[in-house]
């Protein structure tokens, strides 16, 4: 069994504020960087929604797999990929875990079970099915959990995912972070629906809308999921309702959402949300959080150090790994 809420710890509680903290910062540091040009590329952003990859890994196993997608930078953080590792992979040098040939929005990191996915939207669903068909041939008891964005869901990946997994009872867990927004347009201009939840009963799966920004309540529903997906009884979609605090690709573009919009959701910061329940707990003080903050910025200021004074990978090494069989084997 997975752990449910009212058994995690103090240390469980302060560690998903700290990952969380770490996400909103390591992201406005980036994007700093990227404005002054000391970074070749920007991000997207995931300020706002980190609860839901938090709320979502925190509780799974080592042997169970994630596939993040564009806006989850923290479920990279909560399986164990350090600042480090992600500024290396922003930049492209020799010390990312494929030689800058990634993108670190896609990044794959196969011994903390993180798949790498592909730049195309929504194709991450039908491939996390058949990870999930592979671990029940193996028959184990793990789960693959999936993230996609809500523009992914008006895809024909992601019927066909859904409806693959459910044929199969595979263990999988889709999550789908909706920020409301497809890029820079409402959700509503391209899904005549509410709720994408709404969308498992048609594919014999339980749907669930979570509040995206209350990290324990992306937890609890996970949870709950993982459980049914060990126990063999297949797949669910939940829909977590969230929001993104900045626009799309603010290296390229302007935030033209309503400003009262904007205002109302960063009212629901889900960091301010897990910080005050813990201050109402007792669990931290303005002194504790100012400490986690001061550690997250050293950890950050240093790591972006060691990132910058790393080299590219040399240009002979760019068509390592391209190919299951080397090169020289083919005769080229």
């Amino acid at each position: 069994m997975t752990k449910p809420r009212d058994i995690l710890t103090v240390e469980d509680l302060r560690e998903m504020y700290r990952i969380m903290l770490l996400g909103r910062r390591f992201t406005e540091r980036a994007l700093e960087l990227a404005w002054e040009k000391r970074l070749p590329v920007g991000l997207h952003p995931s300020a706002g929604q980190e609860a839901v990859g938090v709320g979502a890994c925190y509780g799974l196993r080592p042997s169970d797999w994630v596939l993040p997608s564009l806006r989850t930078t923290e479920a990279f953080w909560t399986r164990g990929v350090t600042v480090l590792q992600m500024f290396n992979a922003i930049m492209g040098n020799s010390g990312s875990i494929n030689a800058g040939k990634e993108s670190f929005h896609h990044s794959g990191y196969p011994e903390l079970d993180i798949l790498a996915g592909t730049a195309v939207v929504g194709a991450q669903i039908p491939e996390s099915v058949g990870v999930g068909w592979a671990m029940k041939m193996k028959k184990t008891d793990d789960v693959m959990v999936c993230f996609f964005g809500d523009g992914a869901a008006a895809r024909g990946d992601f019927h066909e995912g859904l409806n693959l997994a459910a044929l199969l009872k595979a263990p999988v867990v889709f999550v789908c972070e909706n920020n409301l927004y497809f890029q820079t347009v409402p959700g509503t201009v391209g899904q005549p629906i509410d709720d994408i939840a709404s969308r498992a009963s048609a594919y014999a799966m339980p749907g669930e809308v979570v509040d995206g920004q209350d990290v324990l309540a992306v937890y609890d529903a996970t949870q709950k999921a993982v459980d049914r997906a060990r126990a063999g009884e297949g797949p669910t979609l939940l829909e977590c309702k969230t929001y993104r605090f900045l626009s799309h690709y603010p290296l390229m573009l302007e935030d033209s959402r309503p400003p009262d919009e904007v205002a109302h959701w960063k009212s629901r910061d889900p960091i301010t949300i897990l910080g005050n329940s813990l201050e109402e707990m007792g669990y931290q003080d303005a002194a504790a959080a100012k400490a986690a903050e001061d550690s997250i910025v050293e950890e950050i200021e240093s790591s972006f150090e060691k990132c910058a004074a790393t080299p590219f990978a040399d240009e002979s090494t760019a068509l390592a790994n391209v190919y299951a069989e080397p090169l020289e084997a083919m005769g080229k």
